[in-house]
């Protein structure tokens, strides 16, 4: 055996002869060695050494999309909530002092008169435009938002001063007949004999006027064009219908317009009985 050991900066190496005690050092050496490398490899080992990562890693680990969506829900929520609950503290501020009950209200008329329950800024802004109008001719504000919805109908929110506001009753739009009409190509109109009239349309009319003759056959106006004239009352001359042979005539013979209202005159269409052109069957010159 030999020992092994630094001199004045040179390995000495000297045999030794090796004893009972000698062996039993080199056996608690050798055990020890290897309990370190054991500990060593224990501590190296990726098991060990990456387990604390890989927990954190499943802490911080994102979440479902579904609880994400779920966050950013409760978020939108919470943030209107907060927006709605500062828009009530600004109207409250804005209605201290009014008393509906009261006969008189002192008010600075730059100031807005704010309603609460507004569902955002942009409507309340709107109350308060509308109640310096009504507080200025003197009338009751907008206390809440459903005041301001419910309002429509109600004279005593009139706001004076807007022309450009007005209610009208609805009616049911009119529709346009269903007698199919015919369009005479050569001279560029229409026309149409429902229910013993004969109605006519031309150019720009919007609505079909009502052609109608004299009663009286020796006086049919047969040197004059009428036109130009839209009659809706007359009190000497009687005028009748046009018959449905006399629309048949005409259709046949397809008169121009001036000489059609040589003897037929228009008159209002007081019923807004409309012509459905889109179905309108075209008669073409025999020339």
């Amino acid at each position: 055996m030999f020992n092994i050991r630094k001199s004045k900066g040179n390995i000495v190496t000297k045999s030794v002869t090796p004893s009972t005690n000698t062996g039993r050092q080199l056996a608690a050496t050798l055990l020890e060695n290897v309990k370190l490398k054991a500990a060593l490899e224990q501590v190296q080992s990726p098991d060990v050494v990456q387990l604390p990562a890989k927990q954190k890693l499943a802490q911080n680990a994102p979440a479902s999309t579904a609880e994400v969506q779920k966050q950013l829900e409760q978020t939108r929520i919470q943030g209107h909530a907060s927006v709605l609950t500062e828009l009530d503290r600004k109207a409250q501020a804005s209605q201290e002092g009014y008393s509906p009950s009261s006969r008189f209200v002192i008010r600075d008329n730059n100031k807005p008169f704010l309603a609460m329950g507004c569902p955002n800024t942009k409507v309340q802004q709107q109350i308060g435009e509308d109640n310096l109008k009504l507080m200025a001719a003197g009338k009751r504000p907008y206390v809440n938002y459903e005041d301001w919805v419910s309002a429509s109908g109600d004279n005593s929110y009139d706001i004076i001063g807007s022309p450009d506001v007005r209610w009208e009753k609805y009616t049911e739009p009119v529709l346009a007949s269903a007698t199919v009409p015919v369009f005479i190509a050569r001279h560029q109109y229409y026309l149409m004999y429902e229910n013993d009239k004969c109605f006519f349309l031309a150019g720009a009319m919007k609505l079909p006027s009502i052609l109608r003759r004299s009663a009286s056959e020796n006086v049919s106006g047969l040197t004059v064009d009428n036109s130009s004239i839209l009659m809706s009352v007359s009190n000497a001359t009687r005028y009748r219908d046009m018959s449905k042979p006399e629309y048949s005539d005409i259709v046949a013979s397809q008169p121009c317009i001036a000489d059609l209202f040589r003897v037929y005159i228009q008159w209002d269409n007081l019923d807004k009985v409309l012509m459905d052109v889109s179905k309108a069957t075209t008669v073409w010159s025999k020339d």
